[in-house]
This record gives structure tokens, C-alpha cells and sequence, in this order.
């Protein structure tokens, strides 16, 4: 699926932006015809729809699939090279606070093999993946309407998946909070964070502790023609995360475990 490197994508003799095939071929992404050409359709119903229903910041397409679609693809090697949970590449993967479907419906799109989770607590979000779902045939994605705090305690979600992934939705120990109760044992959390997060991490390490996970990496993701630097907190579940968490809606970001405000589980 990655090629061995990634090149900086060559003016075109017009004088244009890069195409979308371009931006992969030098990303080193190899898609058959097939998956790329979902790739372009979700791009349009993305920059389409994100005209109406606020579904990201970015709106323009140059931006779309350079901040959007290359930062998403900038995941697959990690992803690959995660350990093998029972004798298994990871299987099932959820995206927190997902959005537009973003990094999730590329990655869907890239690696069929692997069942993605779309969670998302807004109404119209999750409309559009649906609809972008049933238009691109993809039969390897399911969304959920609802928070994280809410799912992490359905026993048809809790323990449920190999991997959890957001795109900074929140601070690191939020996102722990909200991401190890979702993950098997052995399963790990992808984070995508700027650069400056040492401060940051001080106290997502403690939370970690408190949760039954362990940050085993927090390096810088491959480039691949993006705009955006960007290191990538990878954290893997060591031991059954503790009832009580995730703590009600709002909690894990209001007080974040690990922080001088909160030392304990909060009702």
C-alpha cells in the first residue's frame, strides 16, 4: 500500500496546482483505479456539502486535499505497523469526533480491508457520511451518532477495537480518556498532534497510567507532500481500563486526568 518514499510532487508544465492523482503518486499512496476514484468522488461531496452543513474548517479543494486527504493518508504506515493482536493486523478501527469522515473515510477508502467506525454526536455530520457511504459503495463503514463518553460504557463498544484514532478534537488526556475504554487490550490509540505538545504531555502520561495504557511513541509522521507538520502520539492499551471511565460528557475535557486539577474519577 506505501511505497518506500515520498516525493515532492513537480510543477505542472500549465502552471496548475498538483491533481489529486499527482499528490498520491508523490505521497507514495498506491491505489487502484477503483479506490481512487472514490477518493475523488468523496472529496467532492465533502467540498460540495461543507458549502452548507459545516463540516470542516478547511473549504477550499486544494486545501481539502492537501491538509485533509494527504494528513489522512500519512496514517497508513503507522497503522501497518502496529503489532498483531491475536495472530491479526488490526481489524476494526473508530474514529473519534470524525467529522467531515476525516481521517476515517480515507483510510477506509485506502485500505478495504479494515471495518472503520465513523462516531460523530452531530446530527448533520453523520447524515453526510451516510450519504457519502451508500454513493461510494462502501461496504466497510459504519457510523455512529453519539458521544464517546456515552459508547465507551455500551458493552457492544467497550473493549471492541484494534485501533482509535481522532484528529485533535482535544486535549491528550481527553483523548485517552475517550479512546482506551473503546480499545482491546493490546489495541492502540493514533493521535495526531502539533509539534509543540511537551507540557502536554507530562500530564496524558499519568492519564495514560490511570487508564491501563502506555505512550510508546510520539515521533513525527512521515511528510508525504503535506502541509502541516505533525507528530503522532501512538499509545497502546497494557490493561483493562477502569469502570469508571470515560467520566460523563464534558468531564474528560473540562478536568483532564493527569492534570493539577484533577487527581481521581469525577461523577
Amino acid at each position: 500500500m506505501l511505497a518506500p518514499a515520498a516525493s515532492t510532487p513537480r510543477p505542472r508544465p500549465d502552471g496548475q496546482a498538483p491533481t489529486l492523482d499527482e499528490l498520491v503518486r508523490a505521497a507514495g499512496i498506491s491505489l487502484d483505479p477503483e479506490h481512487l476514484d472514490r477518493l475523488k468522488r468523496y472529496r467532492d461531496l465533502l467540498f460540495k456539502q461543507n458549502q452548507s452543513t459545516n463540516l470542516t474548517a478547511v473549504r477550499d479543494l486544494p486545501s481539502i486535499e492537501r491538509r485533509l486527504i494527504l494528513e489522512s493518508f500519512r496514517l497508513i504506515a503507522p497503522l501497518r505497523a502496529l503489532p498483531i493482536i491475536n495472530d491479526v493486523r488490526p481489524q476494526s478501527l473508530i474514529d473519534i469526533g470524525t467529522g467531515g469522515g476525516l481521517p476515517g473515510m480515507v483510510l477506509a477508502i485506502a485500505c478495504p480491508d479494515l471495518n472503520v467506525f465513523l462516531l460523530d454526536a452531530t446530527g448533520k455530520k453523520v447524515a453526510f457520511l451516510d450519504l457519502a457511504i451508500g454513493e461510494l459503495g462502501l461496504g466497510n463503514v459504519v457510523t455512529i451518532h453519539a458521544r464517546a463518553e456515552e459508547i465507551g460504557h455500551r458493552p457492544r463498544f467497550r473493549d471492541g477495537f484494534d485501533v482509535v484514532t481522532a484528529r485533535a478534537v482535544s486535549s491528550l488526556p481527553a483523548l485517552f480518556e475517550l479512546g482506551l475504554p473503546l480499545l482491546r487490550v493490546g489495541g492502540s490509540l493514533l493521535l495526531p498532534k502539533g509539534v509543540d505538545i511537551a507540557e502536554e504531555l507530562a500530564a496524558a502520561d499519568r492519564a495514560a497510567e490511570i487508564l491501563g495504557g502506555k505512550i510508546v511513541d510520539t515521533g513525527m509522521l512521515p511528510d508525504l507532500g503535506s502541509t502541516i507538520v505533525t507528530r503522532l502520539v501512538v499509545v497502546r492499551k497494557m490493561i483493562a481500563t477502569p469502570s469508571a471511565y470515560p467520566r460523563r460528557a464534558g468531564i474528560p475535557a473540562r478536568s483532564p486526568l493527569g492534570s493539577n486539577r484533577i487527581g481521581q474519577a469525577t461523577s
